[in-house]
Parts: structure tokens; sequence; C-alpha cells
């Protein structure tokens, strides 16, 4: 039977709404019901809509007889006050036993306008934004699991150095290479999938490869129902979230990079790292986690939106965190966030953060190498960046802007990353804010791309 299209995804939405069972929908539009059932489970989305309105948000709620007091007799923790859940010791997060059965979303359900518990909707339009993405990432390449290539590596690779042909050794393993052409496996070993390399090959480098437009360096398994029109679907039932930026700004080739982000569109920070990699992405979100405190990070970092770097492949390390590494490390609760990516070539999309680095580059200059740099000197350039004022935040500093908004706790997360307020007449937007040797540097690199060779005296 032929995909689900738009129409159907209407429909379901719809019959959702009037509160028509699984059943009654799979025989409306000639479907079964496990197919309908997967649609459902698949393709929900989640939404915090009215999340936490009652303390019924509890699961001991209706047994609760906890009263506690602070010392001065202080009632407000009791079981009846508001938001009593935050602080209580004995919390359990109730979840609704509608998202376990059928028909797994809240539509049509006659408690969804007051209900204080987590949700799960199913929206058409995301629905099929979602589809689109798959659909996409799964012709984008042939993508085996890791099992296959190894088996496939230990039939290949030993031939091949023994002179044989591919053709002959895909041959005589046709339960490893039928299902691919010959073209696909000489492609994996010029990308260095297997041990044996392209030098191998006697006649390899002999013919000029097609020319092959660049994909997105993000594995696509990750990136499904993570595309930027999933987000925009997403923020429509998660009214109030602005999405925070990630990018990553490079200096020397091989040499140390910047690790940036615009938080809520008006805070720019930037983290001095070694590796561009996926695994010091993930450690610097656990640094802001320690450093801002799960209330504060949900607030700041509730959605992310990098771009389709390979140091943003592992969105679901971002999305969940270990409580215990130690003594626990397979325990694994998520944080309460949710990680999008920008489209290929769309930097527009996160077009606050790449107005940001034109800022940066004013002083960190392009073609300058970040090794000198310690995260103490990242630190004051970002202090002189956040005190300057924006006509985007009406004439404020970043700084004012995220103070006036988060209070006293966004001021302690912002002196806990080394981030102070620069007074309006000593703000310096150039390079010899990071001394005279970093000034020289730049001067050279502005040379260089002007085409001018620098002299080394």
């Amino acid at each position: 039977m032929k995909h689900m299209g738009r129409d159907e995804k209407n429909r379901i939405e719809f019959m959702l709404g009037c509160g028509y069972r699984v059943a009654d929908i799979a025989r409306a539009l000639g479907r079964s019901e496990s197919t309908i059932s997967r649609e459902l489970l698949g393709r929900r989305i989640e939404s915090d809509k009215l999340y936490g309105c009652s303390n019924r948000l509890c699961a001991h709620f209706d047994e609760c007889r906890l009263t506690l007091f602070n010392g001065f007799n202080d009632r407000s923790l009791r079981k009846n006050a508001r938001g009593c859940f935050e602080t209580c010791p004995d919390f359990r997060e109730a979840c609704c036993p509608r998202l376990n059965r059928a028909p797994y979303v809240c539509n049509g359900c006659a408690r969804e306008h007051n209900c204080p518990l987590r949700k799960r909707y199913y929206i058409a339009s995301a629905a099929q934004a979602n589809y689109l993405g798959t659909l996409v990432n799964s012709r984008s390449g042939v993508h085996p699991d890791e099992e296959t290539i190894r088996k496939m590596d230990e039939a290949l690779s030993p031939s091949v150095r023994r002179g044989l042909s591919v053709d002959a050794v895909m041959a005589s393993h046709p339960e490893l290479f039928a299902p691919y052409a010959r073209s696909t496996v000489y492609g994996w070993i010029g990308a260095g999938l297997f041990s044996a390399k392209k030098h191998d090959l006697p006649y390899a480098g002999t013919r000029r490869g097609r020319h092959k437009r660049p994909e997105s360096r993000t594995c696509a398994r990750c990136r499904v129902g993570k595309t930027h029109a999933d987000m925009l679907e997403w923020l429509k039932e998660n009214p109030g979230v602005v999405p925070t930026e990630a990018d990553t700004v490079i200096g020397s080739v091989s040499g140390k990079v910047l690790f940036t982000f615009m938080v809520r569109r008006k805070l720019p920070l930037a983290f001095l790292r070694d590796q561009k990699t996926s695994q010091t992405f993930t450690r610097i979100v656990n640094m802001l986690w320690e450093m801002a405190g799960a209330g504060l990070f949900r607030r700041l970092f509730r959605c992310i939106l990098p771009d389709n770097g390979p140091e943003f492949s592992d969105p679901e390390m971002v999305e969940n965190y270990r409580p215990d590494p130690v003594h626990n490390p397979n325990r694994i609760m998520p944080r309460g966030v949710r990680v999008f990516f920008c489209d290929p070539y769309c930097s527009s999309q996160k077009g606050c953060l790449e107005r940001f680095h034109l800022e940066l580059r004013r002083i960190l200059q392009k073609g300058v190498s970040f090794n000198p740099l310690t995260q103490e000197q990242v630190n004051l350039v970002m202090s002189h960046l956040n005190s300057y004022p924006r006509q985007s935040l009406g004439g404020k500093t970043p700084y004012d802007a995220f103070v006036e908004e988060f209070g006293d706790e966004g001021r302690t997360f912002l002196d806990r990353l080394g981030i102070v307020r620069i007074p309006a007449n000593e703000v310096t937007l150039h390079p010899f804010l990071l001394g005279q040797k970093f000034q020289k540097a730049a001067d050279r690199a502005i040379l260089r791309k002007n085409g001018v060779t620098p002299s080394r005296k």
C-alpha cells in the first residue's frame, strides 16, 4: 500500500479531535489499526502546554499527607501550596495512561484544557514534515550497520591487498555484497570505510571521480524528526520557547575552536576547546547544566538549534544526562530539552548567531589562530561584546537585558561563566584588547586577506 499522504494525516488529526477511536479511524481510512497506531506513536510531538499548572502533577498527590516546615512556621510547602512539588523530596511525576494505550495522544481528551501533565499531540503538518525528513534522509546514501561493515571488511580488504578485484570479491561473497552496486563499494573504499585503501586498487587512480555536491556531515539517522520544519511545528505546541542557536568558529586548521551559543536571541556565549567533536559539545552542555541548575537551564536551553556539523551529531547525549556517572553510569535521565538541526546550506535559520560572529570577528580576526588564547581571554572578549548596546534590544546591552529578565539568578550564572559588565566608556571591539602580540597577528591576517604578503620582521 502506498505511503500515507497529507490528506490522510489531516483526517487523522480531525477524527482524533472529534474523539474517534483508533479502530474507527483505521476503518474510515481503509488502513489497519497497527498502521494508524504506528503513525500516532512515531509522529506525535511533545508539548509543555499547561505543564505544572496544578500540584496533581505529582503521582502521590491523592494520598499525600505531608506538611513541611522550614523552622519559621512557614506552611508554604504544604500539600495544597502552589508549586509544592518543586521542592518536595518525595515528588514523582505522574504520567497519563492515555499516552500508553490507544490513541496515544492528547487530541480529543476532555481534560486536556486543564491537565498539568506532559502532553503528546498528533499534528498533521508536523507529521508530514517528519515523514519528508525521514524520506529524504533514507535516500541520501546507503547506511549499513557496523556489524555488516565489519564482515565486509574482513572479506574485502585482505583479498584486495592480494591483488583481487572488487568484482571478484563481490562475486565470491554474494551474501554480503549482493544488495549493493560495485560503484557503491568503490565509494566506500575511497571514503575510508574499510581498512583497504584506494591505493590498494591497481586502477583506482586512473579515473577522476564525478563531482558530487557535499551532503550534510551529520549522520542522517540523528536528524530524523529533528529538522528545522519539525522545530517550527514543535514550537507551535510549546509557545514561549526561544531556540538557543549553536555553532563553532574556527581559528586555524587543526587548532583550537570556539563553541558559540546565542541564548534567547540576546546573550552570546563562547567556549574555547581543543577539539571539534560531539563529545566536546556534550561536555560543554553538561558544564552549563551544572552552572545554571536544572530550572534555569531548561528556561535557557529548552530548544537548541545547531547546524549540521559533526560536532553536533550526538543529540541524544545532549537531551539526556547521567545523574550518577560514577556509581551508576548506565542510568540515563532526560534533561527536558530538545535538539533540532538547521537545513543544509541554510545558515540564515540561525541568523542571530551568524550576526554575532561578525562582531566577534572584529576582535578575533579570521585567519588568526586561537591556539595562544585561554578561556579567561575569551571571557574578556565576551564581557566586552555583552556590554555593547544593541539596537535590537532597544539600546540595552545583552548583559543588562539578560539580568533584567532573569534577575539575580541570571547574574549569578554570568558570574560563574566569568562574564562581567564593562562600563560603556571602556568597551573595546578591537584586536588590541587581547594584547600587542595578538594585534600583530590580526594585522598580518588582514594583509593576507587583501593579497599582501606580510613581512616576517
